[in-house]
């Protein structure tokens, strides 16, 4: 229950929580000041002694949607869990404009307890990472109202559809107030209507003023959201930008 509860983030979990490495070796995430949210400079990371980030650089600002897009193998899962903290650098900094270094990522497979509702899954989370019961109940309405699960807040997740799974994983994930939201494929078996209420969801939370990462294979999906496009291919970005300036760069 812990794995699961700490795997979907899924509610905050703050990068840069871990001891400190020996600096011989790399280089730490910081908490210096970014000036636009989020920034990455300069990153490595791998495992066992094979590199899977090459020098990936990016900034995620605040109020846009980055859109970060490769194939499998491409480094993506990687790259979220070193913004996440579970994954140490070899070489980089992850920069947080705030200094609280918190992050919310909603995973792929839904990470949340089946026979809790929605709010009570919310509250759960929030409490394990690390808020009080006052500051969950204050962040509890809002994180269900924008995600759009007031109307099923007290519906076991088990009896709920795919759409609404989707949405509170979301909402589990906006317990911290994150600096970054990472959305890892939430678009994942919906039909054309479930996918309509997660692009609802997300345009919502860039109004919010939050900086969103959407991890996606669905192209239509992210030309209709991205602020920014990266692409990642054999862990470095071989592409970043507006999406009309990308398509301008290649296309003419």
């Amino acid at each position: 229950r812990v794995h699961a509860a700490f795997t979907g983030a899924a509610a905050g979990f703050s990068a840069g929580d871990e001891p400190t490495a020996r600096r011989r070796r790399r280089t730490t995430v910081t908490d210096a000041r970014a000036p636009t949210g989020v920034s990455v400079e300069n990153l490595r990371a791998g495992y066992g002694g094979r590199e899977v980030l090459r020098g990936v650089s990016l900034t995620f600002q605040r109020g846009e949607t980055f859109v970060l897009l490769g194939p499998n193998g491409a480094g993506k899962s990687t790259l979220i869990r070193v913004l996440t903290g579970a994954l140490r650098p070899t070489q980089g900094e992850v920069r947080f404009a705030s200094g609280r270094r918190a992050v919310g990522f909603a995973p792929q497979q839904i990470a949340l307890y089946p026979w809790l509702s929605p709010r009570e899954n919310c509250i759960a989370f929030g409490r394990l990472s690390g808020l009080s019961r006052r500051d969950c109940e204050a962040r509890l309405d809002p994180a269900l109202t924008l995600t759009g699960c007031a109307p099923v807040a007290k519906t076991p997740v088990a009896r709920l559809s795919g759409g609404y799974q989707r949405r509170a994983n979301i909402a589990a994930a906006l317990m911290n107030a994150p600096e970054l939201l990472i959305l890892d494929e939430p678009t994942a078996g919906l039909d054309a209507e479930g996918r309509a209420h997660i692009a609802a969801v997300v345009a919502g939370l860039r109004a919010s003023g939050a900086a969103v990462l959407l991890v996606t294979h669905d192209f239509e999906f992210a030309e209709r959201l991205a602020s920014e496009v990266g692409v990642l291919v054999a862990g470095a970005l071989v592409a970043a930008g507006k999406p009309a300036d990308l398509i301008a760069a290649r296309l003419g």
